[in-house]
């Protein structure tokens, strides 16, 4: 009898409404449709994985995310239909599917290969360009506090630069600051 109730309750269960994830496609689409993006986009992708250059840690500053209204479903032309395979072709990565501007979707292949365990509520809530330099940030900060440390155990008071400390105090106020956002 346990067996037959078991069976009656994991079909019940098997029954009740999940709550849809987010899909690549779908979102892929909603951004070509709602930035009119076309075939020159394509070529924009091939020229960001040619140079992928860091950028400059000089202005940091948090970025808003940008707003994305997501239908439950998409329809799209024949020819948007190919270019959204073609995106999600070149930029295959987890957090595409987080993407609300095109810029995000350039962004979203170097961030997946700069840190591999984000949340999806980050993703979500900031910029992509902000959890990339967030992520930069972090590693400088690091490296400054590392030379901090070996100038000290020299005792060498002269060389201790007062602009090292104040860059340190910079990034951590970002860090925090990107961190305290919601």
């Amino acid at each position: 009898m346990d067996l037959l109730r078991n069976i009656k309750s994991d079909r019940a269960r098997q029954r009740r409404k999940q709550p849809r994830g987010r899909n690549v496609f779908n979102t892929v689409s909603c951004i070509v449709k709602a930035y009119g993006l076309g075939e020159s986009f394509l070529e924009l992708l091939d020229k960001a994985e040619d140079s992928s250059s860091d950028q400059s840690m000089k202005a940091i500053e948090v970025k808003a995310k940008k707003e994305l209204e997501l239908p439950p479903f998409s329809l799209v032309s024949e020819e948007e239909y190919g270019l959204v395979m073609a995106i999600t072709d070149k930029l295959d990565n987890p957090y595409l599917q987080f993407a609300h501007s095109p810029e995000e979707m350039l962004l979203s292949a170097r961030l997946y290969e700069a840190d591999h365990v984000l949340r999806s509520e980050d993703l979500l809530r900031h910029d992509f360009e902000t959890l990339l330099l967030a992520r930069r940030a972090g590693e400088e900060l690091a490296d400054l506090e590392n030379r901090l440390d070996h100038i000290e155990e020299n005792g060498d008071e002269r060389s201790h630069p007062d602009f090292l400390l104040e860059r340190s105090e910079r990034l951590r106020a970002f860090i925090a600051n990107v961190e305290a956002t919601e």
